[in-house]
Formats: C-alpha cells, structure tokens, sequence
C-alpha cells in the first residue's frame, strides 16, 4: 500500500468516527430530560406507600421525592398540605435544576395537589391522581376519624371545587374492584371500595388512563405504574 492511500485511508476512518461520535453526543442530547416525580400520600397514610413506585422509579433513573408533611402528615387538611406542597415543589425545582416536576398523588393526595394547583403554579407539568375523590366518598359522612383530612373526603367539600390550572395536565387512574358484585354495595357504581370511578373522574378536563381491578389501597402496584410510565418518561 502506498503512502498516500494509507494517508486517505486513515483520513476516511477519521472523519468517518468522527461523524458517528457526533451523531451518538446529538443523539444524547436529543433525549428529553425526566422531570423529577413528587410523590404524595394520601388519607391517613405515609410516605411507606410508595415503596413499589420508588423501586420503579429509580429503575426507570427517575429522580423522585415522597413526601411527608410537617403540618399532621395523616390527617392534615388540604389546605395547609396545599401550602407545603408550594415549599417542596419549589425545592425540587432549585435541586435539580428542571423548572417543572410531575407530581404523583394518591387519594386524598390529589386533593392536596389539586388545592395547590388551584393557585396557579406554572411549575407542575402533569398530576397523575390514583383514586383520588374529586367528588368525595359517601363513606366520608360516617364518622370524623382523621380530622380535618376526612372532612376533605366528603361530596361536596370545598376543595372539590379547586380550580384547573392550565399549566398542567390532570390524569386519573381508578380501580374497578369486584365488578361482578358492583364493588362496596354502599358506593353507587363501579367503585374501589372507597372511591367510586365516578368522582375520580369527576372533572371533563381529567384524561383517564384507564381502571384496574384493584381495591383503594392496591392501588400503587406495577400495574398502575405501567400505566402512568408513559407520561413519567416524557412521551405522552
């Protein structure tokens, strides 16, 4: 081989790995980042709930947070939750850098993500409420265990009526628990013991993502991850 065609040859080879790396480092760039995922717990419950998602979540190398509440973390009221909720999601934002975070809420979790919502926030991109009553459970009315919390649980409570916030987009997930006996026989409708589908989905601006057959506190298992991961990884 003479010189000059070893001299094309490795010039050829250069430029050649050369167009690939720059392909691969456009490639890496091109992936959109994961926004962070707040986790939040619901009606006498903590953060031990989410154990399944956070092993999920940090499989799929999404950074999360699940929350404990300073103010009655069981039993604290929508409202005040609401106002934690504004300290944390501005945390996360500032440790990792991403001007907007997905939150994650269980039950009465959603309310209090919805409470806070209603303020207008431009920093929470999506809400993925799991058997949250967004138009309260009857069995609410039964007794005032886990006050102010329960009270929030009611049907016509006043933080059943927050408002939407356009910034961000609101995704429901339900559990239709023994549908051949129609569920808890004292819920109208197909229901997850606690919640009916109906008040999950009680708003026309909620997507529905889709039911499971669990019950109210199966409610966040692989299943209902697998459902919501598309909009946890950014292509929903």
């Amino acid at each position: 081989m003479s010189q000059k065609a070893g001299l094309y040859i490795a010039s050829y080879t250069f430029v050649s790995l050369f167009v690939v790396l720059l392909y691969f480092q456009q490639s890496i760039y091109a992936q959109p980042k994961l926004l962070p995922v707040i986790l939040v717990h619901g009606y006498f419950e903590d953060a031990s709930v989410w154990d399944t998602w956070e092993s999920l979540l940090k499989r799929d190398g999404i950074t999360f947070y699940t929350v404990t509440f300073a103010d009655d973390d069981k039993c604290g009221s929508a409202a005040n939750h609401a106002i934690e909720l504004q300290g944390i999601v501005q945390n996360i934002s500032q440790l990792t850098g991403s001007e907007k975070v997905n939150i994650a809420a269980h039950s009465k979790g959603g309310l209090d993500a919805r409470a806070y919502l209603s303020k207008g926030t431009d920093n929470v991109a999506n809400l993925i409420m799991l058997g949250t009553p967004n138009a309260g459970s009857p069995l609410a009315f039964l007794n005032n265990f886990c006050a102010p919390a329960v009270w929030d649980l009611r049907p016509g409570a006043s933080v059943d009526g927050a408002l939407r916030n356009p910034h961000t987009k609101y995704y429901t997930i339900s559990g239709n628990w023994l549908p051949f006996i129609g569920g808890n026989f004292y819920i109208p409708g197909p229901d997850d013991g606690l919640v009916s589908i109906s008040s999950v989905e009680s708003k026309s601006y909620f997507k529905s993502l889709g039911h499971t057959l669990n019950n109210h506190m199966d409610l966040l298992g692989p299943q209902e991850y697998g459902i919501a991961r598309a909009i946890l990884m950014g292509n929903e």
